[in-house]
């Protein structure tokens, strides 16, 4: 099985190449180029010093070139805890970046980063709603049966990862979560039932998309119409085994050249867990 790709890569060069970077703000790529490795266009990278100072910075593959990321980056006051987030947020606020995949263990901060970005992006006016799915999957071996109620009822037990995420960024403003999504004109639409949508001018989401196989993974991609973006969140060492890591359709996405040398996609795993350090324990001990 390919090792998957991490959307990430370390190089070590001459200090006058990072002075360079951060003087100019983009450089030749050959100018970081690793032996044996191909770059990857929106492929993120950490620059350090080969002579072993502290001096390091962080940039992005573009065309032939590699751009100096900012020094600050936010969304909706949230501010990324780690590098990988640095890197998560920039794709998600890269209005040129159609396709984002965020890989990566409980607690690394794939939902509530991309809900910030659709925040910040919906208050822009860059896109007129936000769509957010996730397959109705529960887990492990104990299930809960038929849920009794309409759809919306249904689907409401599911939305935990959703509405927790958007309560911490909000605060005080989340009294009423109704209003909040009201707001924010964002609907919610199981992945069960999204055959045959089409998604024009949304910032759309899905979440637990692990479990999605090829053919999901392509429903769910080719509901995107002119002016959307979508995001798609995923552990795959949360699969409850019920599909191979190399027959999901995030593996077999992020692995694939066409969308490797594609400058509408970029795909991260974050590592860190910033939940909290129980969090952070378990996922240790339990994860691959």
């Amino acid at each position: 099985m390919t090792e998957q790709y991490t959307g990430v890569s370390v190089v070590e060069v001459q200090k006058e190449i990072i002075d360079e970077l951060y003087k100019e703000k983009e450089i030749d790529m050959f100018e970081v180029s690793l032996p044996g490795h191909r770059f990857s266009q929106n492929e993120y990278l950490v620059v350090k010093d080969v002579g072993g100072t502290s001096s390091s910075v962080l940039g992005k593959v573009r065309g032939t070139d590699v751009h100096l990321l900012p020094n600050t980056i936010s969304a909706a006051g949230l501010k990324p805890k780690n590098k990988e987030q640095v890197f998560a947020l920039d794709a998600l606020l890269d209005d040129s970046i159609k396709v984002v995949i965020l890989t990566g263990r409980a607690g690394t901060g794939k939902t509530v980063l991309t809900l910030a970005a659709a925040i910040q992006k919906f208050e822009e006016q860059k896109y007129a709603r936000l769509t957010l799915t996730r397959p109705m999957s529960q887990v492990g071996k104990h299930e809960l049966g038929i849920l009794p109620g309409e759809v919306n009822d249904k689907f409401l037990p599911y939305l935990q990862s959703y509405i927790c995420n958007l309560e911490f960024l909000m605060g005080d403003k989340s009294n009423n979560i109704d209003n909040l999504i009201e707001h924010y004109r964002a609907e919610f639409i199981p992945f069960q039932l999204i055959r045959g949508a089409s998604w024009h001018n949304r910032f759309a989401i899905c979440d637990e998309a692990q479990t999605l196989d090829y053919l999901e993974m392509l429903t769910l991609g080719t509901r995107v119409g002119e002016g959307s973006k979508i995001v798609i969140l995923g552990d795959l060492n949360q699969r409850d085994d019920k599909i191979p890591r190399d027959k999901t359709g995030i593996y077999k996405f992020v692995n694939s050249d066409l969308a490797k040398n594609s400058n509408m996609v970029a795909s991260i795993e974050l590592l860190k867990c910033e939940r909290g350090s129980v969090a952070a324990l378990f996922a240790d001990i339990f994860q691959e």
